[in-house]
């Protein structure tokens, strides 16, 4: 193993800290341009808010309590920070950071392989530069998600130095950041018993992986009123229930074919890897065993956003493809030297052609013309425990309190009963339109209990005549 000088840990440190600044200031810009969104950023605000004043973390935004959604117990420990000082860059910060240390794990690898310093060098550039990792934490808000770099890295580590303490500790945070991820720790479980020979560790991990599942389906989202059956749903060409998709994958495997070889899918896998294609090999595909069950099921969904890479749902197949990378960068790299070139090259036209840092000189400015009328409106809903009806894009703004509802264009509301209707009519957003958030505007004109509070620039606010 090739020890890391001192100086050498000072620039991985100044590395790390840069990492979060420049990954904070990106998601805090696109949350202050009005380009976030109550799904899924206001639904997790609001949730860890409501944990923090010690309330009942039913999100009213999509109608769910939090637990119900994918079992993600680490939420409930983000909310300490919410009682420090309640605000939603808490969360842009800490999944900035979540990235940015998933370095150290790297430095370590590296370090297991004697990588040279320029080779860590580069393996580190790649890993900030995956599109999957700025798409993830800049264009597509907050998901617990973003701790799977973390702990599937560490767990890879410690596993290799036989620490099962720690391992299970890092297998135990990657099970609670999200229900799914119980597949994972099996798939894992597999690689470290037939690839890796480390059969306790990896019978340790399969059972961790099957417990939390069954405790996670079975008992944790039922009890808390979310129907296991609405994740099945985009699966529904497969069955109408886990037990029966499960049964389809052995008894109608045309069915998994047909989709496994559609051009979707080869699409799909064709960009997922393209970043990293010089190092894919036969000798390292038995890495992807581990995520192998995240791919297939990004496949075989019926949603086509789990296969889109501006998404989340691809972000623990990195690690992985991080691990193929530090195993082969040096024989690349050390047989003729424009392979060195190459990679970078490689590495910076993956990211400008498939990271969506172009929205921000585009898209993220089309509705600055309201910009301060959306502020200057938020600014008056001072009431926190006051229900608010909002468009999409606003909605993150005022998640602080027990009932946000949306004005989605298929929804049907009385709004005498919100204490706000705060409505952005030039840009209503996200399952909205201008016909219908003018027609809500119309509405709450005509009701007595509410008066105009604030109106510029197409920019309506109402608020309860008694607040």
């Amino acid at each position: 193993m090739r020890k890391i000088t001192f100086s050498k840990i000072n620039s991985i440190i100044i590395l790390v800290v840069t990492s979060t600044l420049v990954l904070f200031f990106f998601s805090s810009i696109r949350h202050a341009l009005f380009q976030s969104g109550a799904l899924d950023l206001g639904f997790f605000d609001q949730g860890i808010y409501l944990i923090s004043q010690g309330l009942y973390p039913r999100s009213t935004i999509i109608d769910i309590h939090m637990l119900g959604d994918h079992a993600a117990l680490i939420l409930y420990p983000l909310s300490l920070f919410y009682k420090i000082y309640p605000d939603i860059h808490w969360l842009f910060l800490i999944q900035a950071i979540a990235i940015s240390i998933s370095i150290f794990p790297i430095v370590n690898l590296s370090q297991k392989w004697s990588l040279s310093n320029k080779n860590l060098n580069l393996i580190l550039a790649i890993y900030l530069l995956s599109p999957i990792l700025f798409n993830a934490n800049s264009t597509y808000d907050f998901h617990p998600d973003i701790f799977a770099l973390p702990c599937l890295l560490w767990a890879i580590v410690w596993s290799q130095e036989n620490k099962l303490g720690l391992f299970s500790l890092s297998i135990i945070g990657l099970l609670i950041s999200k229900a799914v991820f119980s597949l994972i720790a099996i798939a894992l479980g597999i690689w470290l018993i037939f690839c890796n020979q480390r059969k306790k560790i990896g019978l340790v991990t399969i059972f961790l992986g099957i417990f939390w599942f069954l405790i996670a389906t079975q008992v944790i989202m039922p009890t808390f009123g979310a129907s296991t059956e609405r994740f099945a749903l985009r699966y529904s060409y497969l069955g109408e229930s886990y037990s029966s998709i499960l049964g389809n994958l052995f008894w109608k495997p045309n069915l998994i074919l047909s989709k496994l070889f559609s051009v979707d899918s080869l699409v799909y896998l064709l960009l997922l890897f393209a970043p990293y294609i010089w190092c894919i090999r036969y000798k390292n595909l038995n890495y992807l065993i581990i995520v192998l069950p995240t791919i297939i099921m990004n496949i075989l969904s019926n949603d086509p956003q789990q296969r889109y890479l501006s998404n989340h749902y691809p972000l623990p197949v990195l690690p992985v493809l991080i691990l193929m990378v530090i195993s082969e960068i040096n024989d690349f790299t050390d047989q003729k030297k424009w392979r060195y070139r190459f990679i970078v090259f490689w590495t910076v036209l993956a990211f400008v052609a498939m990271s969506r840092l172009n929205l921000f000189a585009g898209e993220y400015l089309q509705s600055l013309d309201t910009w301060q009328a959306n502020q200057e409106a938020i600014a008056l809903v001072k009431n926190t425990k006051g229900s608010i009806l909002t468009t999409h894009e606003i909605a993150p703004h005022v998640t602080h309190r027990s009932q946000v509802r949306l004005a989605f264009s298929n929804s049907s509301y009385q709004l005498a009963d919100f204490d706000y209707i705060l409505l952005n009519t030039r840009h209503s957003g996200y399952q909205s339109d201008r016909e219908y958030t003018l027609s809500l505007v119309e509405q709450a004109k005509q009701i007595s209990s509410f008066k105009l509070e604030y109106q510029k620039d197409d920019v309506y606010l109402f608020a309860k005549k008694n607040l």
